[in-house]
């Protein structure tokens, strides 16, 4: 049973519904929940909860109550024994990255919420970073795992090469930087249904109907739409050199339990499973948006 630590943002959401399908809910404290206590979304196998730390302890002490962590550590310096593997929640500023480096650099497996970083240089640092001390690393959008594009992703849809694809999701204004935020998961679909690297952004929208365009090296193209204040799903239709696809991701409990599994599998096995390019060019994809927002023209990807 591998052990795992949960660091910071420890009361978010991503953070309590991970727990929740590590250990479990403890129904006698249920009304800790602050996202009402429902049930488990799923249930993995293979690894639990057993440390936790957050700067706000009480987060902390709540996270450990609703789902029977056994140690809440008084600092970080507690969380780098005794751990197979550590999460790191998102913490709503887009600054957990913050925490990865100590982990990364005593070699312990690390599943980092998404985004990977808030800017490309830092999360270029923390992935040689992984490669300089040989850790397993992992950061992306749950979405890579919707059941709904497995066989798109694997390229075994039979549609052939993306030549061009349109994918809607959300990406509200409430949020700090909405686009890098949350517009990311709607870039992870389009972009993980390219086999080619991005070349160029351009966001041809306006605030509140955000519109980007990103073209590829081999001339594939992938529109990402993000309206504001409206109910939208997250949603792809493709077409490719030999037909066309479309798909609507429904089932959060699949691609939540299905990408903690990934990284639970890629802890088991002891290499690195997960593709950190991929992971890094959605990254630059959403940085170059916000950068062809600010000047007005379309932004090169080096």
């Amino acid at each position: 049973m591998l052990k795992i630590g949960f660091v910071a943002g420890v009361a978010g959401y991503h953070s309590v519904q991970f727990a929740k399908m590590f250990n479990g809910m403890n129904e006698s404290q249920k009304h800790l929940d602050p996202f009402g206590g429902n049930a488990p979304l799923a249930s993995i196998e293979g690894a639990e909860v057993t440390k936790v730390f957050d700067e706000n302890r009480c987060n902390a002490e709540l996270l450990a109550n609703l789902c029977n962590i056994s140690k809440v550590a008084a600092n970080l310096e507690e969380m780098y024994e005794g751990l197979d593997a550590v999460f790191i929640g998102d913490d709503l500023n887009l600054t957990q990255y913050h925490y990865a480096r100590p982990f990364l650099e005593r070699g312990i497996p690390t599943f980092l919420d998404k985004p990977i970083a808030d800017n490309v240089d830092s999360a270029r640092e923390l992935i040689d970073i992984a490669r300089d001390f040989n850790s397993l690393f992992m950061s992306t959008s749950a979405l890579k795992y919707a059941p709904e594009f497995k066989l798109l992703f694997e390229k075994s849809e039979g549609i052939g090469e993306t030549i061009m694809a349109s994918v809607f999701g959300p990406a509200d204004l409430m949020w700090r930087r909405p686009f890098l935020f949350y517009g990311m998961h709607a870039v992870t679909i389009g972009h993980y249904a390219v086999d080619d690297r991005p070349v160029e952004v351009a966001d041809v929208g306006t605030r509140g109907r955000t519109v980007v365009a990103i073209k590829y090296m081999k001339g594939a193209q992938v529109t990402v739409m993000c309206p504001h204040g409206v109910p939208v799903s997250f949603e792809a239709m493709i077409q490719g050199t030999e037909g066309s696809f479309h798909g609507i991701a429904n089932d959060p409990a699949a691609f939540y339990s299905n990408m903690l599994k990934d990284f639970v599998n890629m802890v088991e096995v002891g290499e690195q499973t997960f593709d950190l390019l991929k992971a890094l060019e959605v990254l630059q994809i959403c940085c170059a948006q916000e950068e062809s927002v600010r000047t007005g023209k379309p932004v090169r990807l080096g």
